[in-house]
């Protein structure tokens, strides 16, 4: 076993197998503990393509500071669309931080809001335009954005009206914030279906951007098959490559099932629109194929060679192991004056029953964000993983939970992902899939304390002096972590001329990966 040590404190990788249960860096590591340093070259590891930092001297000037990191879901990314993940998340990045550099700068939850937006109109993501189709071959999204400072938490689930559906979840969010409505009415946390669209119409959000749900996008046979589904599918969600796995995994859910859970027609599309680039399969949807015979009427998963269970055919089991994902998408942010915010935005598992909802709409599972207080750390985490597991084990809020109170990040977020895995809520999975991005900002023990007079400190020049020394003692760590093949990240500050983009693979046969970096703010 090799290890590759920083002496530098830049970033390193940690690959732990499910056996680790110690890790202090820059300590001698455990037997079992595989750490990797990811060189600024990217050397090591080629997935990773590490910012150039700036000189902080020459970024001194800058008032506005800030943190901002992505993800475009954990599972098994395909090598050929390794980089149209990598672009987008640093479209995002980049996005974010300009927003933070703005005079003045809008709040974390603006700043989340535009990156998960920029996620959600890339189509190779599975959040917004592109996502996975439901057995009905329509999109119905999910997504969530919670504000650090207010612990106010907004979401819509099973929506298909909307562009950005984060967007939505924002509004949800920002009226919750306002407080209660007209005698004494309870403003909602949470909306789904139909009554986001009644929602938004009552309260006159006319800037949300709508889009139409076509009731067939798949025409019959003939000549002018392709451009007539090319022209039902404008204005909509659907993509030509979601639906053309949408119509494959309905052959494989009737193979697997003998039944057809399909749209109103079902015909091939033309060879355009068959584009393998975009052929991927959520292997999360797999996980209970074992039990395929008890509950064939109910099943929402699409079978597949890569479940646990075994295997149908050589052939299948292939096309599975080319690429399986789970992009979901999210984002954090954390701004100047330390307020925190998260996001996360989803199309759900391909082939899912109509009005399923995942942890991307739910309190406490898809994202988690709070400021930093007397007795608490600040902390903003966004997930991604299989969507029942993630809800039943609330995620978010356990990974905070566990976060804030352990000094050392790495090893805490080996125990959050521990956990999950072994928690007995989770017993009838035969594999358990998540992954997290998170932010913690703490202050450095014995720093930054006022132990001066009170009375000695009243001209602005001595508060701007403490002011610039409890700043100072703010430690900002970065932390992403993951049970699958593979996670997409990216993340920046302020002082980055350009984010870190990595596509990171985890070491085979180990368990847990997790990455955890100091930022400079």
């Amino acid at each position: 076993m090799h290890s590759f040590f920083s002496t530098d404190k830049k970033p390193y990788f940690l690959l732990l197998d499910t056996h680790f249960t110690h890790f202090h860096p820059p300590r001698t590591p455990s037997p079992q503990a595989y750490i990797l340093y990811i060189s600024p070259t990217g050397e090591e590891r080629s997935e990773s393509h590490r910012a150039k930092e700036t000189d902080p001297m020459e970024t001194l000037h800058i008032q506005n500071r800030g943190f901002v990191a992505v993800h475009v879901g954990a599972g098994l990314h395909a090598t050929r669309n390794k980089q149209r993940y990598l672009d987008a998340c640093t479209r995002a990045c980049q996005a974010g931080i300009q927003l933070l550099l703005l005079d003045p700068p809008p709040t974390a939850t603006d700043v989340v809001e535009r990156m998960i937006r920029i996620l959600e109109d890339d189509p190779v993501t599975n959040a917004g335009r592109g996502s996975n189709l439901n057995l009905d071959g329509h999109v119905e999204c999910d997504a969530s954005i919670m504000n650090g400072t207010t612990l106010g938490f907004g979401s819509i689930g099973a929506v298909s009206d909307f562009k950005n559906p984060i967007s939505v979840a924002a509004k949800v969010l920002k009226e919750a914030d306002q407080g209660p409505l007209s005698l004494g009415r309870i403003p909602p946390l949470m909306l789904v279906g139909s009554g986001v669209r009644q929602w938004v119409d009552t309260m006159g959000f006319d800037t949300l951007e709508r889009v139409r749900q076509p009731h067939s996008v798949i025409p019959a046979n003939g000549s002018d098959a392709e451009a007539a589904a090319e022209i039902a599918m404008a204005g909509s969600l659907v993509t030509p490559e979601s639906m053309h796995l949408h119509i494959k995994f309905q052959k494989m859910l009737q193979d697997a099932t003998g039944q057809i859970s399909a749209p109103e027609e079902s015909a091939e599309l033309g060879a355009k629109g068959q584009n393998e680039e975009r052929e991927r399969l959520d292997w999360v949807s797999d996980i209970n194929v074992s039990n395929e015979a008890k509950r064939k009427a109910q099943d929402t998963s699409i079978p597949s060679s890569s479940s646990p269970t075994g295997a149908s055919s050589t052939k299948k089991r292939n096309v599975v192991e080319e690429d399986q994902m789970q992009d979901t998408v999210g984002a954090i942010c954390v701004d100047a004056q330390g307020r925190m915010a998260a996001g996360v935005s989803s199309g759900g598992i391909a082939m899912k029953f109509p009005g399923r909802v995942s942890e991307a709409a739910l309190f406490g599972a898809g994202c988690w964000a709070q400021d930093s207080s007397d007795d608490s750390a600040g902390f903003a985490c966004s997930m991604t993983g299989a969507g029942e597991q993630i809800c039943k084990t609330l995620l978010a809020r356990t990974c905070m939970e566990t976060m804030v109170h352990q000094d050392d990040t790495a090893t805490a977020a080996h125990t959050v992902l521990e956990r999950f895995k072994n928690s007995p809520l989770l017993r009838s999975y035969n594999e358990k899939y998540a992954g997290f991005i998170a932010v913690k900002l703490s202050s450095a023990a014995g720093d930054g304390q006022d132990s001066s007079d009170p009375d000695s400190e009243m001209d602005m020049v001595a508060d701007a002096a403490q002011t610039a020394k409890m700043e100072k003692s703010q430690r900002t760590e970065f932390i992403f972590a993951y049970t699958t093949k593979t996670m997409g990240v990216a993340y920046m500050s302020t002082q980055d001329a350009k984010p870190t983009s990595i596509m990171s693979k985890g070491k085979e046969n180990c368990g847990i990966t997790v990455y955890t970096c100091m930022v400079k703010m």
